[in-house]
């Protein structure tokens, strides 16, 4: 039997414990090979990993874990992400004048966790998803990919014809359209929803790369710590964009992110572009893919790559290629240009979908508009369900929650974007209201001014 103190010492001694249905098994040895990547399991030691690992692994991988199994714990330990998201930081550097104080105790005590449920709402949960299970919709429909893979190319193909024939704005919405379909197949693919097979499912990644330019190395390495520790504030790096949006005040004081292994501070570029942000924040998703072009790249040179690297960076250069060569055909530099920007606006849609982490109703006919993106709650109780059998699942997932007292919230997809906006505005507006209260600091002392201005 291991103690609780034995199993929180473990992370110090540089061990990776983690416990999974009351068992401890020690993953120190599989960490680098982990097909989910480390950091999922460096945020997984010395917690509570059960419903993270029955969420994301296949029974064949369950049979494997006696191999890591140590011993049995003797107290519940607590979930992922709950250790730094209430942390306050020592990190600030200037004094706080006293007018603050009371505005940073409020910020640091809004640091809380998410809840963590155990014993009768977990065995709950195990019956939902054995009935999924029963009813078979984990198995994926093979008709529902070939039809979709077959709208997908006659969208591209539309696109192109448009753009040869100098239809360019239509040209552009429709290429944007045609991203935004692929990216949910990459997405599918990303969880092994589509093959339920990592090695299948990698190649769909790549063939995805070669469409939309988005890489499935950045994707993993984000999207499944993202899944783990959801707005977790100094963990999710899906919630991380300083200094150009903060969520929660939260951001407000010096926040280390676990994540990107930086400090993240609210210096004078935040103070300048935060209390705007919910004007800001559309025409951000209008040129957000040109950054993740950029992380995507990033990662292959310098991070971890879940696939051959060989063939993502093919399949990365192969978009830029036809992308390149699909510009050279409108007639001109103004075209180009409208093209380019265009086609980059329209997939704003898909930044918009996944930017509030919540259900949203739409009728049925419209579910491959929103790709699955509109079943927040069920996609993340079971990453690897099939997107065309969350509607069907949401039935069984609804009373769940009515039976552990949660509510089930789901808007209109512009209701779900109003709360968005009204989101960012309470950050907003507090965040003048710090800004205010603390000392002066401008846009030419923040770092990132120091990273323009930077040589070499």
């Amino acid at each position: 039997m291991i103690s609780a103190a034995q199993f929180n010492a473990s992370s110090s001694a540089g061990k990776h414990w983690v416990a999974i249905d009351g068992s401890v098994y020690d993953v120190s040895s599989w960490c680098h090979a982990h097909p989910g990547g480390q950091l999922v399991l460096l945020h997984s030691t010395a917690r509570d990993a059960s419903e993270a690992f029955h969420a994301y692994h296949p029974a064949w991988v369950r049979h494997r874990l006696p191999a890591f199994k140590i011993g049995q714990l003797a107290t519940a330990p607590p979930l992922p992400g709950t250790s730094a998201t209430a942390q306050p930081t020592t990190h600030s550097t200037k004094a706080e004048p006293t007018a603050n104080k009371r505005m940073v105790d409020e910020v640091k005590s809004d640091r809380k966790g998410p809840q963590q449920y155990t014993g009768a709402n977990a065995d709950r949960l195990k019956q939902v998803q054995r009935a999924l299970e029963a009813q078979g919709l984990f198995t994926t429909s093979a008709g529902f990919y070939s039809k979709l893979a077959l709208s997908c190319l006659a969208c591209l193909a539309l696109a192109i014809w448009c753009v040869v024939h100098q239809y360019i704005t239509l040209g552009a919405l429709l290429l944007g359209l045609f991203w935004q379909q692929v990216a949910f197949v990459g997405h599918d693919a990303g969880h092994n929803a589509v093959a339920h097979n990592s090695k299948y499912d990698g190649y769909i990644g790549l063939l995805v790369n070669a469409c939309i330019g988005i890489g499935p190395s950045w994707w993993k390495a984000t999207h499944n710590v993202h899944h783990l520790v959801v707005n977790s504030v100094d963990c999710d790096p899906d919630i991380q964009f300083m200094p150009l949006l903060a969520i929660s005040p939260c951001f407000f004081t010096p926040l280390f992110s676990r994540y990107h292994n930086v400090l993240l501070e609210f210096d004078g570029a935040a103070k300048v572009l935060i209390p705007y942000q919910h004007f800001t924040f559309i025409p951000l998703l209008m040129v957000a893919k040109f950054g993740l072009y950029l992380q995507s790249v990033k990662q292959l040179m310098h991070g971890h790559c879940y696939i051959n690297r060989t063939w993502e960076a093919c399949t990365q250069l192969f978009f830029f290629a036809w992308n390149v060569a699909l510009l050279r055909c409108a007639q001109g530099w103004t075209a180009r240009l409208q093209l380019l920007l265009i086609s980059h606006a329209a997939f704003f849609l898909l930044h918009l979908q996944v930017s509030g982490t919540m259900n949203w109703s739409c009728p049925a006919w419209l579910d491959w508009l929103h790709g699955g993106l509109q079943f927040q709650i069920e996609h993340h109780l079971f990453p690897s369900l099939p997107r065309h059998n969350l509607r069907q699942a949401s039935l069984l997932v609804r009373p769940l929650c009515q039976d552990m007292g949660l509510p089930y919230h789901c808007p209109s997809f512009f209701g779900a974007i109003q709360e968005t906006l009204a989101t960012l505005k309470n950050a907003a507006d507090a965040a003048s209201k710090f800004t205010a209260c603390t000392t002066h600091q401008g846009f030419s002392n923040s770092k990132t001014w120091e990273v323009i201005t930077s040589a070499g």
